[in-house]
């Protein structure tokens, strides 16, 4: 893929984006200008981009949506929902296409046919200046086309192919200046069955007739195949319309249904991952660079001073003041890439709102959702892995938190779910929030589900605070189709969204008041590249444990381990604490002394709860590298990554979260 084609790809994203942001806010108030205005150049720009290569179907319907948007700012065509669907349908559609294009390099097979349906219903809504019916109704009025395909022989009817494809074309006015021939392109349609030639507009009379402008309508019969028939017309797309019939028994035609496969989201993006930068920080990694240059040269300098007999004492010195400056310059290294790859929320969140819309329509829910903390940075890894799990959840708040406008105005609540999505910083943490003011979750409903789910013994469900009971939706199978229509709350596939957010390093939790709303939590590490981990020693090696989980380390004698059935607790303070031993989860055998003397322990936050995690030692904290699992290790359970340490060796950094699950 060239220069010019990703640059392009990289725009498109922004500009389309751009055209959703104004296309709601003008759904939201008609009236701003300023929305009109950023809505018709981010339409404009992209038209002009897509003029550059040769992706006719999305020029020819951006072409059209900026024809429209036009009419709207000049007040030829009122504002209203419709309008906003249809031209959200062309920017949705553009988005699937740059898709398409950054996938295979070109646009998917059915791009010239869905291009010209779009470009049609825009056109007649501008063209129009109404858009009281729907332009996504399937019927066809093909009338004129049974009419031509009555007038034909029928022996040749019947030695046709078994679809016939029905043309109306309607050449512009001014097609002769654009080098078209109506009639020389007719001549083209091969296997022509049936012609109707015919003024578009009354004639004026003779003397005032303009022969440089076209006013005929054409409609024709030809029993070649759809895609021969397209051809002809490919560079006049927006002036014909073309239909692909089927002959029945009575000589008759019908619109012959087709279902053309819509691709989505999902697939793996090939070719090059981009990132957009701020100057600053490129620049800022520069200077580093720079200064680590001096360094290299400062202690190659050292080196030729020792061949050259330098004494121990001033070698040892010049070493440790080249390692000091060497370690400071890591140190900032490690913070410029971070920066590099940190990314605001902004460019996440703003996904969101055409979603949350889309989806309050499907389900005829009254929904408002309001954001903050788009300024909030992070990882890019970690907003582009956000992006499925926060949908999901906030499908759930609207799916089943938002209660109908009337039972919300009969509990004195305002009529329309109020939906917030709210990011901030907590120290090395990026927290997310989805928190809605519905319905809540049912503690009691939550435990009937999940006695009915078997999910965990009756007296422990007993025993579980209505807190702990809620926190089973998160449960692998208690989401169910039974458990959505018995339980008031979020019983759709969380266990996902948990299972989503561990593998970034993070954790989800829930909070919710019955009758008041819910808070779903998703707490994530800033970064996945850089790490601070602190090794521990299982038998004779390392592993990495990521900080961020760690609460603090104890020695536990060993007559304070309860065994609990076939688990074992500690007693810490007062409070007691589930133990797992890490050799179990890595299957490594236990060393009898040191489990006979006594415990060496990280207590671990897992979910909500704390967890003592036994090994065999404690060794040094360190900032990493963190690389992921490739090849036939890639997806391994319970490894977040590898570093290198200073011996060349290989430490593995553990998911502590996802072992013991």
């Amino acid at each position: 893929m060239d220069d010019l084609l990703q640059h392009f790809i990289v725009e498109a994203r922004e500009l389309t984006q751009q055209a959703t942001d104004d296309l709601l806010a003008l759904e939201r108030d008609p009236d701003q200008a300023a929305s009109m205005d950023s809505a018709f150049r981010a339409v404009h720009t992209l038209k002009g981009s897509v003029g550059l290569f040769d992706f006719a179907p999305m020029g020819l319907a951006l072409h059209a949506a900026e024809d429209l948007l036009g009419a709207l700012k000049e007040r030829r065509v009122r504002t209203d929902n419709i309008v906003i669907d249809t031209l959200l349908e062309c920017i949705g559609q553009t988005e699937r296409w740059v898709g398409a294009i950054e996938r295979m390099g070109q646009l998917p097979p059915d791009a010239a046919e869905e291009g010209y349906r779009l470009a049609r219903v825009l056109r007649e809504q501008a063209d129009d200046g109404s858009s009281a019916t729907s332009q996504t109704d399937p019927q066809v009025d093909l009338s004129w086309a049974e009419e031509l395909v009555q007038s034909i022989d029928p022996a040749v009817v019947k030695g046709s192919a078994k679809h016939l494809v029905a043309i109306r074309y309607t050449p512009r006015a001014d097609c002769f200046f654009a080098g078209d021939d109506p009639v020389a392109l007719l001549r083209a349609v091969p296997d022509l069955m049936a012609v109707h030639l015919f003024n578009r507009d009354p004639w004026p009379p003779a003397t005032e007739i303009d022969p440089f402008a076209c006013n005929l309508k054409i409609e024709a019969i030809s029993g070649a195949g759809l895609d021969a028939v397209k051809a002809v017309f490919r560079f006049v797309p927006d002036q014909v319309a073309i239909h692909e019939i089927a002959q029945s028994s009575g000589r008759s035609a019908h619109v012959a249904a087709a279902n053309h496969g819509e691709h989505r989201g999902g697939d793996a993006v090939g070719g090059p991952r981009m990132l957009r930068v701020d100057a600053t920080r490129i620049d800022r990694m520069a200077d580093l660079v720079g200064e680590m240059v001096v360094a290299k040269n400062a202690l190659a300098h050292l080196a030729g001073q020792a061949k050259d007999g330098m004494d121990a004492k001033s070698l040892s010195q010049g070493l440790l003041a080249s390692q000091a400056a060497i370690d400071r310059l890591v140190v900032e290294m490690h913070r410029a890439v971070m920066d590099v790859r940190m990314m605001p929320m902004r460019d996440l969140f703003r996904r969101f709102p055409r979603a949350v819309r889309d989806i309050a329509g499907q389900l005829g829910k009254s929904v408002d959702l309001s954001i903050e903390g788009e300024e909030v940075e992070a990882d890019k890894a970690v907003v582009e892995g956000l992006f499925e799990p926060l949908l999901h959840v906030l499908r759930n708040a609207i799916d089943h938190g938002a209660e109908p406008e009337q039972a919300r105005l009969n509990s004195g609540k305002p009529s329309r779910t109020r939906i917030l999505l709210r990011a901030q910083r907590e120290g090395e943490r990026v927290v997310v929030d989805v928190q809605d003011d519905g319905r809540g979750i049912d503690a009691t409903a939550v435990r009937r589900v999940a006695r009915e789910r078997a999910l965990m013994p009756e007296d422990e469900l007993a025993r579980m605070s209505d807190a702990d009971a809620v926190e089973l939706i998160f449960a692998p199978g208690f989401s169910t189709a039974s458990a959505v229509t018995d339980l008031s709350g979020r019983g759709v596939g969380m266990d996902a969204v948990r299972s989503a957010v561990e593998k970034l390093g993070g954790q989800a939790s829930v909070h919710t008041l019955t009758g008041q709303g819910t808070t779903i939590r998703l707490s994530l590490p800033l970064t996945l590249v850089m790490a601070r981990v602190m090794a521990v020693r299982i038998g004779g090696e390392l592993y990495g444990i990521p900080l961020d989980g760690v609460v603090e380390t104890a020695f536990i004698p060993a007559a304070r381990v309860i065994p609990v059935r076939d688990a074992e607790a500690f007693v810490l303070r007062d409070r007691t604490l589930p133990l797992v031993r890490l050799a179990d989860l890595l299957e490594i055998p236990r060393p009898l002394e040191l489990s006979q003397q006594g415990l060496k322990v990280v207590i671990m936050a897992v979910g909500d709860d704390l967890v003592g995690i036994a090994v065999d030692g404690f060794a040094e904290r360190m900032d990493v590298l963190m690389r992921p699992m490739s090849g036939i290790l890639a997806g391994m359970p319970g490894v977040m990554g590898t570093t290198l340490l200073g011996d060349g060796s290989v430490l593995m950094i553990l998911d502590i979260p996802e072992l013991i699950g």
